[in-house]
């Protein structure tokens, strides 16, 4: 046979094996690249998703910061009132004992104070 023949037959049987081999290694690389791609689509999809709730979040949690700042100044204006009418009501007991104190004094009958005041007089120092 001549040398053409043989080199016809060793390229008609390589010649489909190199391109087997070839279309395994790139078609390999291929699919790794199209599997990191579809790993890197989910990934990002999962962290704009993991964005969006840290977002909602911060969100609730400026507004529960909002609402906290918002009962304190409330709970120190109430604080303040019940300071007041506590100082208030000391002064009334304190005027109620001089006043009951006059009266007996005077010789007059002082009628029994309701319990929740005879507590308040007997707790409070004169």
């Amino acid at each position: 046979m001549s040398e053409a023949i043989w080199v016809a037959l060793i390229a008609t049987i390589v010649s489909p094996l190199v391109l087997l081999l070839l279309n395994r290694a790139f078609g390999h690389r291929r699919d790794e690249v199209e599997t990191e791609a579809s790993v890197s689509a989910q990934w990002q999809a999962w962290s704009e998703e993991q964005g969006k709730r840290i977002e909602k979040l911060e969100a609730r949690v400026t507004d529960l910061e909002q609402a906290l700042i918002e009962e304190r100044r409330t709970n120190a204006s109430l604080q303040e009132q019940n300071r007041r009418q506590a100082s208030m009501l000391t002064s009334l007991i304190r005027w109620a004992i001089l006043l009951r104190d006059e009266v007996i004094r005077l010789g007059g009958d002082v009628p029994p104070a309701p319990i929740e005041v005879e507590s308040a007089l007997t707790t409070l120092d004169p």
